[in-house]
């Protein structure tokens, strides 16, 4: 008796569903438009647009399997309207193929978080190290570290003498604690060789490189993270899900609020005054590290401009998770470039010693 009135109000809740994801995908793509002086609600989610973008694939999927037209029309809207930054967050690029008798070299980015071993503290060697020199990078531009010595890293005098071996240069301000391992000539140059009035050192280092004749500047980034601990971090995990995400709303306020705000208007401020800064400079350019936001956001939008170019999205495919603890997957560690340079690859480590993957990108010279 109830059941044909149960079967339509199901479908009419099952489709408010669909609308509020549909909906949530579409401010999530675009929440990187919003300033987080005035808004701090769309930069939060764009954190989830690689996953909303995913539900909505799904659930669009899903009203055309059962024959509900409109429904799944309204998806594939969603999706169209939405499909630059769903591009950025989600490529369906691949990896390219050198130039024959190009000059290739590559880069690997990685907060190593102080050369500690989160998922194993028993071990008398040092992990993230010894993969390090086992990736075979040719350049590596590490975040958290500030003294290349065994005052900071554990076990450090095990593995120093096969670290000085593979990379001969290390340059970096031992104030600071982002540091560059070069198997070419490296020299760190201050900041304010570049930058005109106050900035924050902590959050980017220059660097320039002589790679077999070829000049390259490198700037190693930092930028400012949440601070979030211990059951706070869930609130930003929740967004995974609608529920959840309702429940996070509710949540996102005194503290929490506070330290997010706070985040994105910092990573704005110092991306501001680096995007000032490599306007003024030319030549072959890389910028990578730890940028503590996703891609589309405020500030990798504001840094990126249109003359970067994110190697990811050249020759990625699918959503990139970067960091791994507190179950917050999330694409944080980026690389860019500019110049007479071409992205061949990238490729993220499986190794989860600190609470970020490594991730390596392969360049080619192209004049």
């Amino acid at each position: 008796m109830f059941l044909p009135v149960i079967k339509p109000l199901l479908r009419t809740a099952l489709l408010i569903v669909s609308i509020i994801v549909y909906a949530l995908t579409i401010l999530s793509a675009y929440g990187g438009r919003f300033d987080p002086d005035f808004f701090t609600f769309p930069s939060l989610l764009t954190l989830a647009l690689p996953w909303l973008a995913i539900a909505t694939l799904l659930i669009t999927v899903a009203w055309f399997a059962s024959g509900h037209l409109f429904a799944g029309g309204l998806g594939v809207l969603s999706i169209i309207a939405s499909w630059g930054p769903i591009s950025t967050a989600c490529p369906l690029s691949g990896q390219k193929n050198p130039t024959p008798g190009a000059q290739t070299f590559t880069v690997l980015t990685y907060n190593i978080i102080h050369g500690w071993d989160l998922e194993d503290k028993s071990g008398d060697g040092n992990r993230t190290l010894e993969y390090i020199i086992n990736s075979g990078a040719d350049i590596v531009c590490v975040q958290e570290l500030i003294d290349v010595s065994d005052n900071e890293i554990p076990n450090y005098k095990a593995i120093k003498e096969a670290l000085d071996k593979a990379y001969p240069y290390q340059a970096g301000d031992p104030s600071l604690d982002m540091k560059v391992l070069s198997k070419y000539p490296v020299v760190f140059e201050k900041g304010y060789n570049y930058i005109d009035g106050d900035f924050d050192p902590k959050r980017y280092t220059f660097y320039k490189l002589n790679i077999n004749g070829k000049r390259l500047t490198l700037i190693n980034v930092h930028l400012s993270s949440f601070n979030l601990k211990g059951e706070e971090c869930n609130v930003v995990t929740d967004l995974k899900s609608v529920e959840g995400m309702k429940k996070s709303i509710k949540e996102l306020s005194g503290p929490i609020r506070k330290k997010m705000t706070s985040a994105f208007k910092t990573r704005k401020h110092d991306v501001k005054i680096l995007r000032e800064t490599i306007d003024r400079m030319k030549g072959a350019m890389i910028i990578c590290g730890d940028f503590n936001d996703v891609p589309e956001s405020y500030a990798y939008r504001l840094l990126r401009g249109t003359d970067l170019k994110d190697a990811y999205v050249e020759t990625g495919f699918g959503p990139l998770v970067t960091y791994n603890l507190h179950s917050m997957w999330f694409h944080l560690d980026q690389i860019f470039y500019r110049g007479p340079l071409r992205a061949l690859s990238v490729e993220k480590g499986k190794l989860k010693s600190s609470d970020h993957y490594p991730l390596m990108a392969e360049f080619e010279f192209t004049e």
